[in-house]
C-alpha cells in the first residue's frame, strides 16, 4: 500500500476517532450527575475534540476545491483543444 493512501486511512481514521470521542463526551454531559469539576473538564475536552473535528474537516474541504479548481482547468483546456467540436455533439 503506498504512503499515501496510508496517510489518507490514518487522517480518516483520527476524524472517525476524534468525533466518536467527542460522542462520549456529549453523552456523559448530557447525562448529568457529574460535579462541576468533572463537567467543566468534559466540557473542555468537548470543545477540544470539536475544534480537531473541525480542523479535519477544514481541511479536506480544502483540498476537495483545490480538487475541483484543478479537475475545472483541466476541462477547460481539454475543451479549448476540441476547438468546439464537443459543443457541436452535444
Amino acid at each position: 500500500m503506498s504512503d499515501t493512501t496510508d496517510s489518507k486511512k490514518k487522517k480518516s481514521a483520527s476524524f472517525e476517532k476524534t468525533f466518536g470521542e467527542l460522542e462520549d463526551v456529549v453523552r456523559k454531559l448530557e447525562a448529568g450527575g457529574l460535579s462541576l469539576d468533572e463537567a467543566t473538564t468534559l466540557f473542555e475536552r468537548g470543545m477540544k475534540l470539536a475544534s480537531k473535528c473541525n480542523e479535519i474537516l477544514s481541511s479536506a474541504e480544502l483540498k476537495i476545491s483545490r480538487l475541483q479548481a484543478n479537475f475545472a482547468e483541466q476541462m477547460s483546456l481539454v475543451s479549448g483543444d476540441d476547438s468546439g467540436e464537443m459543443d457541436e455533439e452535444l
